[in-house]
C-alpha cells in the first residue's frame, strides 16, 4: 500500500533517484493516489508519469534507456497543449487540426449520460442483447477479432485475456456526446466512426499510428500516451506496407526498447499527457502514439476523416454547440446492434467520392468506363481487394447501365452506393464469428497490449 509517506517520498526524491524509483515502478510501483483513481477503479499503485531517463549506470558500455519502456531514453519536451473549457471548432481547425497537432480538452465529458452511468451491472442490464468485437491483449495479430454478446465479454474480461474495441451499438448512441470542436461545418460533414474501448489491467499499445483523424475520451480508468511527430517515423522501427493504407505500427517492443536495434529513439523528442475521467485528447490522423491504460478502462473514440476539401466553419451558432448526443449527428459507419455484422475501418464515403474525382481529373478523364475503373480499383488497394471491380462498376457505379460515368454522376451517386464501393475495395475488419468460450483462455501474466 501507499500512503501519504509514500507519496511525499516520490516527489522529495532528487532527479536520478526519481529515475531509479520510476524505473522499478513497473515492477512495484511508486503511486501517485488520487480519489479519481480510487473511484474509477484504478490500482492503487501506478507508474509515475512521465518517465525521467535515468542516468548511466558507472562503467556500463549501454546507452541509456536500453531495455527500458520508451520514454525512458528521452526526456519529454512537456505536455501537450491542455484547454479546460469548451474549444470553439475555428479555433480547433486554426491551432490544431490544420497544422498537424494534439489537443488535450479536460474534463470534456464530465456531463456525458455514458460518463454518469456505464457501469459494468447498467452495461449488461440495459444492453444485454448488444454484441462487440474483441481482440486479444498481447500483440499477436494473426488471431483476428471475434464477437461476443456484451454481458459475455462483461463476466470475462476482468479475468482473461481480452479487450474489447468495437463499434458502438446504435442503441447505445443517445448516451454519448459529440465533442464541441466537432459539432459545426466541415467537421460534422466528416464524422466517419465511433469506436467503444472496454479493457482491465495494465494494457499498452504498440508504437503507431491511424489513418484518420480521431478524438479519444476516457470514461473510466487512466491512460497515458506518448506523442510522437510523424517525420521520426524512420527513427522507430516501423516496417514497411503498401501505399494504400493509412495507418502504421513499429516492430518495436515499447515495454523494452533496444537501441542497439534502435539507436535514433534517443534522439526522438515527445510530448506527454495523462487522461483521467472526463478527459479528452485530439490525435491527428497519421500522428504517432503510444498508450499504456490501467484500471477498468472504458474509451470512446470519435473518428472523423482528413478533410478533401477547404475548412468551412458554416453558421455555428451558440445552438449549433448545445450539448448534442450521436443519435443526432450523421455518421458513416454504424452497428445496427444484435446479430448484425461489426464492420470497422472503412475509408470515409466522401474520401472515397474525391478519389474517384481526382483520378479521372488528373488523368484528364472526362468520363469513368469500366476498364478505367479497374484500373483505378487495382492501382488503389495493390491487390488487397475484398470485390469484384467488374460487378461494382455494374451494380453502383454504372446506374444507367451506359458504360461511360460522368464527372457529375460520380458527384451525385449515392452515399449508399460509395459505401458498397468502399466495402469491396477496403480490407476492413468485419466481425461475424462468436467467440469460442476458451477464447482469451488462460490469462497471462504479462503485460497485456491493445492497440
Amino acid at each position: 500500500m501507499h500512503g501519504p509517506r509514500t507519496m511525499k517520498f516520490c516527489l522529495e526524491l532528487p532527479r536520478a533517484a526519481v529515475a531509479l524509483v520510476v524505473i522499478s515502478s513497473y515492477l512495484v510501483s511508486c503511486a501517485v493516489p488520487s480519489l479519481a483513481a480510487e473511484s474509477s477503479g484504478i490500482p492503487p499503485s501506478v507508474p509515475v508519469y512521465p518517465p525521467v531517463r535515468p542516468a548511466r549506470p558507472y562503467g556500463s558500455p549501454l546507452p541509456v534507456g536500453h531495455h527500458l519502456p520508451l520514454g525512458f531514453q528521452k526526456d519529454s519536451d512537456g505536455p501537450i497543449t491542455e484547454y479546460t473549457e469548451d474549444l470553439h471548432p475555428q479555433d480547433f481547425w486554426e491551432k490544431h487540426v490544420s497544422v498537424n497537432q494534439p489537443a488535450v480538452l479536460r474534463g470534456h465529458k464530465r456531463d456525458e449520460t455514458a460518463f454518469k452511468l456505464w457501469t459494468d451491472d447498467y452495461l449488461r442490464t440495459t444492453y444485454a442483447d448488444q454484441h462487440v468485437r474483441v481482440e486479444l491483449k498481447q500483440e499477436n495479430r494473426s488471431f483476428g477479432a471475434w464477437r461476443m454478446t456484451l454481458p459475455d465479454f462483461l463476466e470475462r474480461y476482468t479475468t482473461e485475456n481480452i479487450y474489447a474495441v468495437t463499434v458502438l451499438p446504435e442503441a447505445m448512441r443517445h448516451e454519448v456526446k459529440v465533442p464541441t470542436p466537432l459539432l459545426c461545418g466541415t467537421f460534422r460533414k466528416y464524422l466517419q466512426e465511433l469506436n467503444l474501448w472496454i479493457g482491465y489491467t495494465g494494457t499498452r499499445s504498440v508504437v503507431h499510428y491511424d489513418a484518420d483523424h480521431n478524438i479519444h475520451c476516457l470514461l473510466a480508468g487512466r491512460k497515458d500516451f506518448i506523442m510522437i511527430d510523424r517525420k521520426y517515423e524512420y527513427k522507430l522501427g516501423f516496417g514497411q506496407k503498401p501505399g494504400y493504407v493509412g495507418s502504421g505500427f513499429s516492430k518495436m517492443n515499447p515495454d523494452r526498447v533496444d537501441l542497439i536495434k534502435f539507436p535514433g529513439v534517443v534522439d526522438v523528442p515527445w510530448t506527454h499527457t495523462t487522461l483521467q475521467p472526463g478527459d479528452c485528447i485530439y490525435i491527428p490522423g497519421g500522428y504517432i502514439h503510444q498508450v499504456r491504460g490501467y484500471g477498468r478502462t472504458v474509451s470512446e473514440t470519435l473518428l472523423f476523416t482528413p478533410f478533401t476539401e477547404e475548412f468551412e466553419l458554416g453558421q455555428c451558432t451558440a445552438d449549433d454547440l448545445k450539448y448534442t448526443t450521436l443519435k443526432d449527428v450523421n455518421i458513416y459507419w454504424t452497428y445496427l446492434g444484435g446479430h448484425n455484422d461489426i464492420e470497422m475501418g472503412y475509408m470515409n464515403p466522401l474520401l472515397l467520392r474525391q478519389l474517384l474525382l481526382t483520378d479521372m481529373r488528373e488523368n484528364k478523364r472526362a468520363a469513368m468506363t469500366k476498364k478505367t475503373f479497374v484500373e483505378f480499383f487495382f492501382s488503389s488497394t495493390q491487390g488487397q481487394a475484398q470485390g469484384d471491380p467488374k460487378k461494382v462498376y455494374d451494380q453502383y457505379i454504372d446506374r444507367n447501365g451506359t458504360g461511360i460515368v460522368t464527372i457529375e454522376e460520380i458527384g451525385d451517386l449515392p452515399v449508399a452506393n460509395l459505401k458498397e464501393i468502399a466495402r469491396s475495395m477496403d480490407a476492413a475488419a468485419v466481425s461475424r464469428r462468436l467467440a469460442p468460450k476458451d477464447y482469451g483462455k488462460p490469462v497471462s501474466p504479462a503485460v497485456k497490449t491493445e492497440l
